[in-house]
């Protein structure tokens, strides 16, 4: 437990300009972790490559194979949830137009807390 609470502190105070509950709130869905973490190799992505590894890692996860209509559902969470809402707390630009994703300020703090790049 202890080093969870070092996690959280490190968050904290490696992101001031972020509220840590607003950032575990986030955190706290798996979703936003798979596209934080495929944004942390592809800088610069596109929401069916995002709804493509949200589907694939969460399949996998749970032993199985992801199909045509999870791939839908989670394009549509894509679009209407999750990239909205980490483009309001300024993690992400998101152009729902041209359905283009860059991320542009994640704190490395928040990569490290998932341990992605380890």
């Amino acid at each position: 437990m202890k080093d969870r609470l070092e996690d959280l502190s490190a968050l904290a105070d490696a992101a001031p300009e972020h509220d840590v509950d607003d950032l575990l709130e986030l955190l706290s869905a798996r979703e936003i972790r798979i596209t934080l973490a495929y944004l942390y190799d592809h800088p610069n992505a596109t929401i069916d490559e995002l709804a493509a590894a949200v589907t694939g890692t969460a399949a996998a996860e749970d032993g199985r194979i992801g199909g045509e209509s999870e791939y839908e559902r989670a394009y549509v969470y894509l679009h209407h949830s999750i990239l909205p809402r980490l483009q309001d707390h300024g993690l992400i630009a998101f152009d729902p137009a041209d359905g283009s994703v860059e991320e542009v300020d994640v704190p490395p703090a928040v990569y490290d807390f998932l341990g992605v790049g380890e």
